[in-house]
């Protein structure tokens, strides 16, 4: 008998001393390892880096096993070395029929393939979205004030911007039960999404427009208040799983009605219709989709159960304050459903984001500990969003926010930069990006993003809060007061237009205004309630003698009255002139203070360290804050 081939006498031996079978097993186990791992990475929220270790160490483990497998063999007498093969041994393998030789190879390819596919797949739900990648600009830089191409449509002057500026009222709900708001909302926030992914066309108002929910206004005058030449508004009556939608096109310049019209469908219809609508408004405002083969202005889902949790917590997103933390269990609810629909996903992912800003906390404590875990469960659920809609904005802007919270500012940048490529208009995206640029130092820049996401959508409170905090930033506390103040009126009713609005006639020494606004809004709204007369009672002597403590200057009381501030807050003190203990109560603060929240860092800008750059506990901040490179821009006056 002729000796066989070298590559055949190779695979006889990989037979012979079972590598292949282990490469099978191994192949398999692995793959469900990495599912289940995926799983419970999930469901315990725990951080991606346990994923990835536990990936790393399931390929590592595989060339291991293999290099056993080849020198080693299971005996009844226990592991030893694999003993060389017998004359002859090899070749009867070869010779066999090629039915019993091929099963043992193709199980292993088997194997191999599927502990490749469930890496590759854990490799995709971990990827911090385009981390990474080259920003999205010929300098390879994100900055507005750098050149990026990216950012040129985004911060287009509105007054010089071409495209067909349009907004959406909310579509009314006349259902005979009057039960299906949120569901009316929910056409109007989507309609808003699809319009949102034509580029040619502007969108605006993009939570303003709720503002003018049950409203009988000239819609002349909203488009004066929302920026805009166009409005869509129209009705949904539910009634079942039968829909009727109608929907209309009006000229705001002149209210000439351009192209309306009623949609008589089932609930599975729901999706198509809302694509129908943004196409016709597209065609009749003669602009182009814009879309690629595989672009589609709505993203649907089969689940309709799904769809409407998703809407519901859109609706509580709206609202912030405890709407948030309501949010986040109805979009759980919502990928629990479906979980292939990156809407989900994102809405989920933006809410993860937001909720240490608005949980209701029992203290400092509980508060911190839900830094990591909240921004962790962010992660996941916007690379998720990502891994199947890789155009998804909204995901981008969560991981933005993830990586901005965890003080990693080059990371961050780039997934706004990122998310405002994909949607020029993102007002979302325009804000949040606004906080990472204060936090960083560039207040100049902030100011110019801040402004964009109020032109954009100029009556909500959220966007004129953080205006009004970074025009103080940037020195120009009037400015920012006649912003928050547009907060107030426009619905505000959150403690951080409050506490920004006090904030600056304390600093700018109208204490009378400051006490007038804390005893008869703040008070009431934020403290009262929750107290029962004694407290109250009690609340108000604190109060008085806090404000005795500032008018008086009068340190060692404001210490005896106020404990708990002295603690850490640093304002207070230099409210009372006492600029070094201000310094050192910062310092101590900051530092004490865990390295989450992207908020803590503007201390660094405010203008109590002006003149003391070069001082050490300065310095040691930066360093913190891993800022030791920034330095303060504020914008030009009257810019």
């Amino acid at each position: 008998m002729s000796e066989a081939p070298g590559y055949q006498r190779f695979f006889a031996e990989l037979k012979r001393r079972k590598v292949f079978r282990v490469a099978a097993v191994y192949g398999a186990t692995g793959f469900v390892v990495l599912q289940v791992a995926d799983l419970l990475a999930e469901g315990m929220e725990l951080p991606s880096v346990v994923l990835k270790t536990t990936t790393f160490l399931v390929l590592l483990g595989f060339p291991i096993a293999m290099v056993l497998a080849w020198a080693l063999e299971l005996t009844p007498d226990g592991v030893k070395r694999t003993d060389p093969a017998q004359t002859g041994e090899l070749e009867a393998i070869v010779a066999e029929p090629a039915g019993k030789r091929w099963p043992a190879g193709v199980l292993a390819l088997l194997g191999i393939a599927a502990l490749v596919a469930g890496a590759w797949w854990v490799g995709r739900s971990t990827a911090p979205g385009t981390e990474g990648a080259a920003p999205a600009s010929a300098s390879g830089t994100a900055g507005p004030d750098r050149g990026a191409e990216v950012l040129q449509l985004a911060y287009a002057d509105l007054e010089s911007d071409q495209r067909p500026s349009i907004a959406v009222l909310p579509f009314a709900d006349m259902s005979q039960a009057g039960d299906q708001e949120y569901f009316a909302d929910g056409m109007t926030e989507e309609l808003l999404n699809a319009l949102a992914k034509i580029r040619e066309i502007r969108v605006g108002g993009r939570t303003s427009s709720f503002a003018y929910k049950g409203q009988e206004k000239d819609l002349r005058e909203i488009g004066e208040e929302l920026g805009v030449q166009y409005v869509v508004e129209g009705s949904v009556r539910k009634q079942g799983d039968r829909l009727r939608i109608t929907a209309q096109l009006v000229d705001a310049t002149d209210n000439f009605h351009l192209w309306s019209e009623s949609y008589d469908r089932t609930i599975d219809d729901v999706f198509a219709v809302q694509e129908e609508i943004a196409g016709a408004i597209a065609e009749e405002l003669q602009v182009s989709l814009g879309l690629d083969e595989q672009g589609a202005l709505v993203a649907p889902t089969a689940d309709l159960d799904a769809y409407e949790l998703y809407l519901t917590g859109r609706a509580r997103m709206r609202e912030r304050g405890e709407g948030v933390p309501e949010a986040v269990d109805l979009f759980e609810a919502t990928v629990a459903r479906d979980s292939s629909w990156a809407p989900g996903w994102a809405g989920l992912a933006q809410a993860h984001s937001l909720f240490p800003y608005y949980g209701d906390f029992e203290n400092d404590e509980e508060e911190e500990a839900s830094w990591p875990a909240s921004l962790s469960a962010a992660e996941r659920a916007a690379n998720r969003a990502l891994a199947i809609d890789p155009r998804n904005a909204a995901a981008e802007v969560a991981l933005g926010n993830v990586y901005r919270d965890r003080w990693e500012w080059e990371t961050g940048e780039r997934h706004y930069v990122r998310a405002l490529e994909i949607d020029p208009d993102d007002v979302e995206a325009h804000q949040q990006y606004a906080e990472l640029l204060a936090a960083t130092g560039r207040l100049d820049e902030a100011l110019r993003s801040a402004r964009r996401a109020v032109a954009l959508d100029p009556t909500s409170a959220i966007r004129l809060n953080v205006l009004g905090y970074i025009l103080e930033a940037n020195s120009r506390p009037e400015e920012g007061m006649l912003q928050l103040e547009l907060a107030l009126a426009h619905g505000g009713d959150f403690p951080a237009i409050f506490n920004n609005i006090v904030r600056i006639h304390l600093r700018g020494g109208d204490l009378d205004r400051a006490d007038s606004v804390m005893r008869e809004e703040y008070w009431p709204r934020f403290v009262e309630p929750d107290r029962d007369p004694e407290e109250r009672a009690e609340a108000y002597r604190f109060l008085d003698e806090m404000m005795a403590a500032y008018r008086n200057r009068d340190v060692a009381a404001f210490e005896a009255c106020c404990s708990r501030f002295a603690g850490g807050f640093w304002n207070p003190y230099l409210i009372m002139g006492d600029t070094a203990t201000a310094r050192q109560k910062a310092y101590e603060r900051f530092l004490d203070r865990p390295r989450y929240n992207g908020n803590l860092p503007m201390v660094l800008w405010d203008r109590l360290w002006d003149d003391r750059r070069d001082d050490p506990r300065y310095i040691e901040m930066s360093h913190h804050a891993n800022l030791a490179e920034a330095e303060v821009r504020r914008a030009a006056p009257g810019s």
